[in-house]
């Protein structure tokens, strides 16, 4: 059975901690207008102004007596804000499985859920959990790192992911022919979850997972970044000395009407390459500047 309830954002937390205290089974949030937001910050779970909470209970639950104790535990409920739907048998896990599919990047690269048969047996297939930190291939700036990656040739190339997350791109960079990644997240759970997927992608020799910034390699010939404009507008001249010359830098979790500000932050240093939209969100790649000797 499921019980979805419609809350602004400062009850989402109380309303999915309560509803975890009736015994559901798992809770999923969306967005309930349509609203987009940036890539979150390491550790961070952004919210939309008004949340669509989900929670999946045992198929024998009673739903009307779970949504009156919901109404009695979070008085600025309505009745009407909380639907009621009968799962008819269905297992709750693959009800929760069918929101996640293979996702085609290119003709030869894949994110395949590890429950899922891979589509494409003779393309990189890369096995992620959904259920990790983030990066799961859906976010469109996830997408489009991928697709970035996807056109470029990292035969025995280093590559630093920054700002990892669940580790995606770093995994990504590996199979596709990198010699050698070095994801970097201050998130623990990021970290841990890049760890699970490389060791899930047999490509734990590729892949340093590092803690500190200081642990990344000075000598990238690529970087992918898909964080937010914020830390961004900092990184340009980190970025500049982490690549070698003419190194590859490829920048997501910034909107349309904010390339404008990036572009004025890097200008000085990298030459831009291409810009790449995706639903509002932008992948930014430019080529570091060549500095010229007397």
């Amino acid at each position: 059975m499921l019980l979805t309830v419609t809350v602004d954002r400062d009850h989402a937390e109380n309303v999915e901690d309560t509803l975890l205290g009736f015994g559901a089974l798992s809770c999923t949030f969306e967005d309930a207008t349509d609203t987009p937001i940036h890539e979150p910050d390491p550790g961070k779970t952004p919210l939309w102004n008004a949340v669509v909470i989900t929670g999946m209970f045992a198929e024998s639950a009673d739903g009307e007596l779970l949504a009156a104790l919901l109404q009695n535990e979070i008085p600025v409920l309505n009745r009407h804000d909380i639907v009621l739907k009968d799962l008819q048998g269905r297992a709750w896990e693959r009800v929760w499985m069918e929101d996640f599919k293979p996702i085609e990047i290119n003709p030869n690269l894949w994110v395949v859920p590890t429950f899922c048969e891979p589509p494409n047996k003779h393309a990189v297939n890369i096995s992620i959990d959904p259920g990790l930190a983030f990066g799961s291939g859906t976010h469109p700036t996830t997408l489009l790192c991928l697709q970035w990656l996807g056109k470029l040739d990292l035969s025995n190339r280093t590559v630093v992911d920054y700002g990892c997350g669940s580790g995606i791109l770093a995994v990504a960079a590996a199979m596709l022919g990198a010699k050698r990644v070095y994801a970097y997240d201050i998130d623990p759970q990021a970290l841990l979850a890049t760890k699970e997927n490389a060791q899930r992608n047999q490509v734990t020799d590729q892949i340093e997972v590092c803690a500190k910034e200081t642990d990344l390699s000075i000598g990238a010939d690529v970087i992918v970044a898909n964080i937010l404009l914020s830390p961004l507008l900092d990184l340009s001249a980190r970025f500049s000395d982490l690549l070698t010359e003419n190194g590859k830098l490829g920048m997501s979790g910034v909107l349309t009407e904010q390339v404008a500000t990036l572009a004025g932050a890097y200008a000085a240093r990298f030459q831009h390459s291409e810009t790449e939209i995706l639903n509002q969100w932008v992948l930014y790649s430019a080529r570091k500047q060549v500095t010229l000797r007397s």
